[in-house]
């Protein structure tokens, strides 16, 4: 028998998660006061799933909140989607929609929703104030040889 929760005033919101990797490191970027959720909480490149398929979008907000374009990037593999709940407002849930990319460069230029970058391991994540799973879409999309 299948079990069905409905909850009537959840919104679910499809969002793109892509983690770029250079030199065995991998990117996270501190969201800015100017934008409207998470703001200060450190993440990977990330966006609303617009009107294109997630591989796509994820490789538009690349663009977008790295400078680094489809010929600096190539698609390491995808996750499968994770739900996570927005901690300030549970009516809201997200639907993570998780990419891992090899970048060819380690030069960002970052957009308006970023303040800082770095390039870290991932076994220092738990140091970071991070967007909700983080760790677990990071997971789903590293494969075995990275250290999770």
């Amino acid at each position: 028998m299948k079990v069905e929760i409905r909850m009537p005033n959840l919104t679910v919101i499809d969002v793109v998660t892509a983690f770029l990797e250079f030199d065995g490191l991998v990117l996270i970027l501190r969201r800015s006061t100017s934008v409207r959720t998470m703001k200060e909480k450190w993440g990977a490149v990330s966006g609303y799933l617009e009107k294109n398929d997630p591989l796509t979008q994820a490789i538009i907000e690349i663009n977008e909140e790295t400078g680094l374009d489809s010929s600096k990037i190539q698609l390491v593999r995808s996750g499968n989607v994770l739900l996570a709940i927005d901690p300030k407002n549970p009516d809201t849930s997200y639907n993570i929609h998780p990419y891992l990319f090899q970048s060819k460069s380690g030069k960002i230029i970052l957009s308006r929703e970023h303040d800082r970058f770095k390039w870290i391991t991932m076994k220092d994540l738990w140091r970071y104030d991070t967007v909700p799973k983080l760790k677990e879409a990071y997971e789903s999309v590293a494969g075995s040889l990275h250290v999770k």
